[in-house]
C-alpha cells in the first residue's frame, strides 16, 4: 500500500524521465532533473505544513524520540537543517500570504523564498518575489541582506533598484535603542568555546552585557584587518574577495582573469580584469565551457554552460538573468 501511495504522489511525467537517460548527454539531463526539481517543488510546501504540525506538537516524543532532529533523521532519513528551514517557511507565509502562493504554486523554490523570510512582508512581497525570480540566489542573499542592514527594525524594505551596487550598505547602522531582532547560536568543541568566551569577558567592562563585548571585540578584529597592508591588486578588494561568476560563492584561490584575454589584445585595466576562481577560471572559461564579455565590475555578460551549434545552459548579465 505505501508503495502504491509513493507512486500515485510521483506525476506519470516525472516518473518516465528516468527512463533512458544513460544515452543522454550532459544537457538533456540537466533539463530532465530540472523537470523533477520542479515537481519536487510542488511538495515541498506541504512537507513543511506537515512538519510544523508535528513539530509544534511535540509528536515525536510519543514515538520515542528524544528529539525533533533525532527523528528526523532516525525516522525520516531528512536533513534537520532543510526541515526547520521549510518550517520557518510555512510560518512565514501566514504573515505574507503573497509568498506563500507564490512559494507554493513552484515560483520560488523552497531556497530562494527561505532568503527572503527575513525580510519579506506582504506590503513587499509582490517586490521581492519578482527580483528573486530575477537575479541569482548569490545576489538574491546579498540584497536582503543590505536591506536588513539599513532599515529601522518596523518600516517595511523594498528591495534595491535594478541594477543598483550595495557598497554603501556596509555603512549603515542601527539607533542605539533598537532592540536585538536575532540571536546567533556558537557552537564548537568546549575549548575553543571556553576561548572565545574569554576573548568577548576581555572586551566586556563589568557592568556591560556580554553582547557588548562581543561587538566590541569584533570592532577589534575589523580595525586590525582594515589596518594590515592593502593587496598589491585591487580588483579582489572592489570585487569583494569573491568568485564573480555568477551563482558561485568561492572566496578561495582566486585569479586575476582578462575578460578580453590577452592574446587577443586584452589591455590589463581594472574594466578589462575580474576576480574569479581557479575552478571557473581554469576548467570553465579557458576551457571553452563559460564565456564572458563586457566591462567590470557590473557590465560583463556571462554564458555558462555553452555548447557547439546550440545556446547556452544560463546567460546572465551581472547577477540578472538574460531574457
Amino acid at each position: 500500500m505505501q508503495t502504491n501511495s509513493v507512486r500515485e504522489a510521483i506525476p506519470a511525467e516525472v516518473s518516465a524521465l528516468a527512463v533512458g537517460c544513460e544515452d543522454l548527454d550532459p544537457f538533456a539531463l540537466d533539463a530532465r532533473m530540472g523537470a523533477v526539481v520542479r515537481a519536487r517543488q510542488r511538495i515541498d510546501w506541504q512537507t513543511g505544513r506537515l512538519l510544523r504540525v508535528f513539530l509544534d506538537r511535540r509528536l515525536y516524543r510519543l514515538m520515542g524520540f528524544s528529539s525533533a532532529g533525532r527523528y528526523l533523521i532516525e525516522r525520516l532519513g531528512s536533513s534537520a537543517r532543510k526541515a526547520r528551514a521549510l518550517v520557518a517557511l510555512e510560518r512565514k507565509t501566514w504573515q505574507a500570504p503573497a509568498l506563500g502562493d507564490a512559494y507554493r504554486a513552484g515560483d520560488l523554490s523552497w531556497v530562494r523564498a527561505f532568503t527572503l523570510v527575513p525580510i519579506v512582508t506582504q506590503a513587499t512581497a509582490a517586490a521581492w518575489i519578482s527580483r528573486a525570480q530575477e537575479v541569482t540566489v548569490r545576489r538574491l542573499g546579498d540584497e536582503v541582506e543590505w536591506a536588513l542592514c539599513g532599515r529601522d527594525g518596523v518600516t517595511p524594505v523594498a528591495p534595491p533598484p535594478a541594477g543598483a551596487t550595495l557598497d554603501g550598505w556596509q555603512t549603515c547602522a542601527r539607533t542605539e535603542s533598537e532592540l536585538a531582532d536575532s540571536e546567533i547560536i556558537f557552537t564548537a568543541p568546549a575549548s575553543v568555546v571556553a576561548l572565545f568566551r574569554t576573548a568577548i569577558v576581555a572586551f566586556t567592562s563589568r557592568t556591560e552585557w556580554y553582547w557588548l563585548g562581543c561587538e566590541e571585540l569584533l570592532r577589534h578584529v575589523r580595525a586590525e584587518w582594515t589596518a594590515q597592508p592593502r593587496h598589491r591588486d585591487p580588483i579582489f578588494e572592489r570585487d569583494g574577495w569573491r568568485c564573480a561568476v555568477p551563482a558561485c560563492t568561492s572566496r578561495r584561490n582566486l585569479h586575476d582573469h582578462h575578460i578580453l584575454f590577452r592574446s587577443s589584445g586584452g589591455e590589463n585595466v581594472r574594466h578589462n580584469r575580474v576576480a574569479v576562481c581557479a575552478a571557473h577560471h581554469l576548467h570553465g572559461i579557458h576551457a571553452g565551457r563559460d564565456r564572458a564579455w563586457g566591462t567590470a565590475p557590473g557590465g560583463i555578460t556571462w554564458e555558462l554552460g555553452v555548447r557547439p551549434g546550440r545556446p547556452a545552459l544560463l546567460r546572465l548579465e551581472g547577477d540578472r538573468y538574460a531574457t
